[in-house]
């Protein structure tokens, strides 16, 4: 008997999903001029808060954690909320899970059909596209760019677009850039959301990395009434990185979250419950602070960098990014591939997140201190492949 293979086609969202922040340097890279040479890593985001001996789980640590365990975690953030958004937040409007990018796309799961229209960030992280895509949605984007100083238009929302639209991600504090919406923005935009009926999802992933906590979607007046935010635990409370997060806001985005989040349980051991109630207690707690004040220093060495790139700082204080325009090179993958090919510099180029991030590099100040002097020392060192190449453009 003849055994025909079968032909495989992978589902069509796959092909429409928009490329990884990283694609740039898959399939493609040459080995480097600079033989046997370390990398140096500027791009990739290393939460640098590491397990501690302390910390480490006993065998029942493993074990999941139950449901009184979950709510007594429930209720410390209640009262974090209470204390720092000055925000009264109930039980069912609290569910605790997964990660971040697991949170967003169970939203998704839950309140996209094939063809909805949901609004996401352009300049900004893939993830949003990526998860509507999955879920059989349609991405459509708002702008983000230089001219407005980094903060969304949302003059799609008030056409027919913004009718037939279900929800709208946002990422305040945004990465890459920093940009906070104020207080008066937020109200304007959760007017707009309840009058088009469309629901609000903040990813809020780097609200606690500046010592002054941002304006809040929920804190807001009506916020809760039209959308969530989302968190990371170990960003928000100075954790070793787990997988493990929560989604706080209106009660009904809460509970379709729930109901997605059957068809993927999250895993929550007790150990993560031991260590998050310990942190919450101590927020804003050592290792947090450290880490802020680590960034900071990283920031301030990064600039000898710059000065001898030609870049220009030119995002907000409020995340461990730097955001950089780039003045001699237009291309930002080209000054990328440069510094890769011929010093074995890893950045991420600012089309990576959208087109308006075209002129822009994107660097990590979990990077540290060390591989921002070792990256200036290294170019400093061989100028001439840099001018050999920009002379070239």
């Amino acid at each position: 008997m003849i055994v025909k293979k079968v032909i495989i086609d992978k589902a069509n969202r796959l092909h429409q999903l928009p490329p990884d922040i990283f694609s740039f340097a898959k399939n493609k890279l040459k080995p480097s001029l600079i033989k046997k040479t370390e990398l140096i890593d500027l791009a990739r985001f290393q939460w640098p808060i590491t397990m501690d001996e302390g910390l480490l789980p006993k065998e029942a640590g493993f074990k999941p954690a139950e449901v009184k365990r979950i709510n007594q975690l429930k209720d410390l953030l209640i009262e974090w909320f209470d204390t720092y958004h000055k925000v009264k937040i109930k039980p069912n409007e609290l569910f605790i899970g997964g990660r971040i990018s697991s949170l967003i796309f169970k939203v998704a799961l839950a309140f996209i059909d094939y063809g909805d229209i949901a609004f996401v960030p352009d300049l900004g992280h893939p993830l949003y596209k990526k998860v509507i895509t999955a879920a059989g949605g349609e991405p459509v984007s708002y702008s983000i760019n230089y001219k407005n100083h980094w903060q969304p238009r949302f003059d799609r929302i008030n056409t027919r677009l913004g009718r037939v639209a279900r929800l709208l991600f946002l990422n305040s504090p945004h990465n890459p850039t920093g940009a906070v919406l104020n207080e008066k923005e937020w109200e304007n935009l959760i007017w707009i959301a309840s009058r088009e009926n469309i629901m609000l999802i903040n990813d809020a992933a780097y609200q606690s990395y500046s010592e002054r906590i941002p304006p809040s979607l929920i804190a807001t007046n009506g916020g809760k009434k039209v959308g969530i935010e989302i968190y990371s635990f170990p960003y928000l409370f100075g954790l070793p990185y787990l997988p493990f997060g929560f989604a706080v806001g209106n009660k009904d985005i809460i509970n379709g979250l729930k109901q997605a989040s059957l068809l993927i349980p999250d895993y929550i051991p007790n150990y993560y419950i031991d260590i998050a109630l310990r942190a919450i207690h101590e927020y804003p707690n050592e290792v947090l602070v450290k880490m802020r004040k680590n960034c900071r220093q990283a920031a301030g060495v990064a600039q000898d960098l710059f000065d001898l790139l030609d870049l220009e700082k030119s995002n907000y204080d409020t995340i461990p990014f730097l955001w950089a325009k780039t003045e001699k090179l237009r291309q930002s993958t080209s000054l990328t591939n440069i510094l890769y090919h011929r010093y074995r510099i890893l950045t991420i180029p600012g089309s990576s997140f959208g087109d308006t991030g075209e002129e822009y590099l994107r660097f990590s100040l979990t990077a540290g201190s060390e591989s921002f002097h070792k990256a200036y020392e290294r170019i400093k060192n061989k100028p001439r492949l840099l001018r050999k190449r920009v002379n070239k453009q």
